[in-house]
């Protein structure tokens, strides 16, 4: 059952009861680290809501979303119905449409993901285990301190798990499962080669917490009430029908095996999906045929740029001849994998741009193309003045885009079409960013496609910048500069 509560987004008895302990406290605060570490365990808090009539508003409304199987957009709507009603102004974000949706999701997803969590350690405590394995949460650019944890196999009494017990950081998806024996922790992705490197635990002066971990994070969510949660399921269990509290005491102690955020099942679901967690205010169809791993893919990716980055909430996503439908326009571009509208705040898709096949028409083609780009390039570069742009651009492996097919496809179309998004949010700031862009020569840089206009350079750059750190150094610096000034993840460590 906790399984199934994992994959239909549905909380288990353990992540309620958590969930609850924290909501029966609340604590009015200035700022999110009033309350530090496990002292969360047994409060809730919205920083900078000081009055006990609104904070014990907002804890309902976290209750009845989470607990009662509501969704990010009904959380919304609870939320700007309480504030309102209550008088709350000068909160962080209150100002813009997307500073709202920021904070709104923060409150969301924070206490989702910490209950559910603090759920999942009480489950590990009432079994037994005898190991704990570290799991990564699966995101396409992942911290890299966590990603090196995945696989990871500890006794469940090692101190690395009071404080690298995950969430250990803000948008963090990794999770924890347990096992009775290494080759039960080897079947659940545990890797008895990964060790802990030395000086593990020691602690980063700027943060306070050990490498990899968040500010404020350095603690295992759950581990002060694991007893007092078990002892709640337990009570309820007692109540229960006899054969609906076997089942669930059979499931006690079998952690999810999911992370936090679900896969879409079919391509109606993914519309559903969308939605649901706040990536679009409508719903619309995916293109036929699509792919669903393709469209599982870029929705992830949306899900990250969305949690990392400060932007516009987008009308619709969904396939291009549905959303051009719904807005009464002749149709996307029908030559286009993806495409973005700033007048729609809508990104739409063919089926191409879902798919990981190789772009283009024939290997033949493709081959004989890939020659006469990189030719172009060759004959650019000779022209250009000694300098960063030309040194950078004589290591590059040029390219029609930055990944032209296989794993990872849909996933780069899709951050693309938000690097148009993210250039429109903030269309005075890039600009600034992209002066000599294409005289110094950056666009043989990125790719053959970056290079064909400034608003292609932008949304090329982005995928490059979520590709990772190592490559970084294909970006123009400025524009680089701006990427990292609005990624939280960056901003927070």
């Amino acid at each position: 059952m906790a399984e199934l509560a994992a994959v239909y987004r549905r909380p288990f008895a353990e992540q309620v009861a958590a969930l609850r302990l924290r909501l029966g406290n609340q604590i009015p605060t200035g700022a999110w680290d009033d309350l530090w570490k496990s002292q969360h365990d047994r409060a809730f808090v919205v920083a900078g809501a000081m009055k006990a009539d609104l904070l014990a508003d907002l804890a309902a409304a976290v209750e009845k979303t989470i607990a009662g199987e509501g969704t990010l957009q009904s959380f919304r709507k609870d939320f700007r119905e309480i504030v309102q009603r209550r008088g709350w102004h000068g909160w962080t974000g209150e100002d813009t449409e997307q500073g709202q949706a920021w904070r709104t999701k923060v409150i969301y997803q924070t206490n989702m993901r910490t209950s559910y969590m603090a759920g999942q350690h009480a489950q590990l405590v009432k079994a037994g285990y005898k190991y704990w394995v570290y799991r990564h949460g699966g995101s396409a650019d992942p911290r890299v301190e966590h990603l090196g944890w995945d696989g990871l196999i500890l006794p469940a009494d090692h101190p690395f798990w009071k404080t690298h017990y995950p969430p250990n950081g803000w948008g963090c998806s990794c999770y924890v499962l347990g096992a009775r024996s290494m080759k039960a922790a080897r079947r659940l992705g545990g890797n008895p080669d990964i060790v802990l490197p030395e000086g593990w635990a020691a602690l980063k002066p700027a943060t306070g917490e050990p490498h990899g971990i968040g500010k404020g994070w350095g603690y295992a969510p759950g581990r002060s009430v694991a007893d007092e949660i078990n002892e709640l399921v337990a009570g309820k269990v007692a109540k229960l029908p006899k054969r609906i509290a076997e089942d669930l005491e059979k499931d006690i102690g079998q952690p999810p095996a999911a992370p936090m955020y679900r896969e879409a099942r079919s391509l109606k679901d993914a519309a559903d999906l969308v939605v649901e967690e706040g990536l679009a205010k409508q719903k619309v169809s995916w293109p036929s045929g699509a792919p669903l791993s393709g469209v599982n893919e870029a929705i992830r990716a949306l899900r990250e740029v969305e949690q990392r980055f400060d932007m516009v909430a987008m009308e619709a996503i969904g396939s291009g001849p549905a959303i051009a439908k719904m807005m009464r326009m002749r149709g996307a571009p029908r030559n286009a994998s993806a495409w973005y509208s700033n007048g729609l705040r809508a990104i739409g898709w063919n089926k191409g741009g879902l798919s990981s096949e190789l772009w283009g028409q024939t290997a033949e083609w493709r081959n004989k193309m890939m020659q006469e780009w990189r030719r172009s390039q060759s004959v650019q570069i000779s022209r250009l003045p000694d300098g960063p742009a030309k040194t950078v651009a004589e290591r590059v492996e040029y390219q029609w885009t930055v990944r032209m097919s296989g794993e990872g496809y849909p996933r780069s179309v899709a951050i693309h079409e938000t690097g148009h998004r993210l250039h429109y949010s903030y269309w005075d700031e890039v600009n600034e960013t992209l002066k000599g862009w294409k005289s110094e020569g950056w666009h043989l840089a990125v790719s053959k496609y970056g290079g064909s206009n400034p608003k292609e350079f932008v949304a090329e750059s982005f995928v490059l910048y979520m590709e990772g750190p190592e490559q970084h150094w294909r970006i123009k610096p400025e524009l680089l500069a701006f990427f990292k000034a609005k990624d939280r993840r960056h901003v927070t460590g």
